[in-house]
């Protein structure tokens, strides 16, 4: 059970002597969700419910791991009851995802699904083109990181493309030249497919890519590899 119960005792000496750490249970329930085990993702879940009873937002992002863990089986109803019971319960809504990125000595933010930038228009031609590159590529667009009901005229594709974090990418691609190394802040952690697609992208454009998320920093390879070796 990818060493679950060797994670568990770690984390239970540490207890012993120091305060439990709330990254130290988001990244077991990341273990869970990238497992696709939906009891133990509850298990951990509940644990961080009896531990961390103040710290709601950061439950927020946990209720999201559990949800993706039942969207990831095919279990959309009881993705969208679980969100939604928890969402009331914690009385708290989902962070909208934003992304910063430098570039030429300027800092740049976007929100997800952003078209307010004076780019606008090369930024969604970028992102098409390279939503198109990853197709060819062998990327499949990741369903279980939508947790939400799709929109009319909304598809998966273009729901993941709208991520903040491939906008900031792709905002980096439309310039001249471009960077060789493409730096990004994002402040929630970043989701199973932009980690998927980034990686092909940086193997792809042959370009290095740091994202610092909410939990850690990611480093994309030109190798198509990443420096968390896919453990987020």
């Amino acid at each position: 059970m990818f060493l679950f119960d060797e994670a568990e005792k770690l984390i239970d000496d540490y207890e012993k002597t120091k305060s439990p750490s709330f990254t130290m249970y988001m990244s077991l329930l990341s273990g869970a969700r990238n497992n696709r085990d939906t009891i133990l993702s509850e298990k951990i879940f509940n644990r961080m419910l009896s531990l961390f009873p103040d710290e709601k937002d950061n439950l927020m992002s946990g209720v999201i791991l559990v949800s993706n863990t039942y969207s990831s089986l095919g279990e959309d109803e009881q993705a969208h009851d679980f969100r939604s019971h928890h969402q009331k319960k914690l009385g708290t809504r989902v962070k909208v995802g934003l992304s910063w990125t430098e570039v030429n000595g300027e800092v740049t933010g976007f929100s997800a699904y952003d078209r307010f930038h004076p780019s606008s228009l090369k930024i969604q031609t970028e992102l098409s083109r390279i939503a198109k590159e990853l197709i060819e590529n062998g990327h499949q667009f990741n369903s279980s990181c939508i947790t939400r009901r799709l929109n009319e005229g909304e598809t998966v594709e273009s729901v993941l493309m709208g991520h903040s974090e491939k906008i900031a990418i792709a905002f980096n691609f439309i310039q001249e030249p471009i960077p060789e190394f493409i730096q990004i802040r994002k402040n929630l952690r970043v989701c199973f497919d932009c980690h998927a697609a980034t990686k092909l992208i940086a193997k792809i454009r042959q370009r290095d890519i740091i994202i610092r998320d909410a939990n850690r920093i990611h480093h994309f390879q030109r190798s198509g590899q990443c420096s968390c070796q896919d453990h987020f």
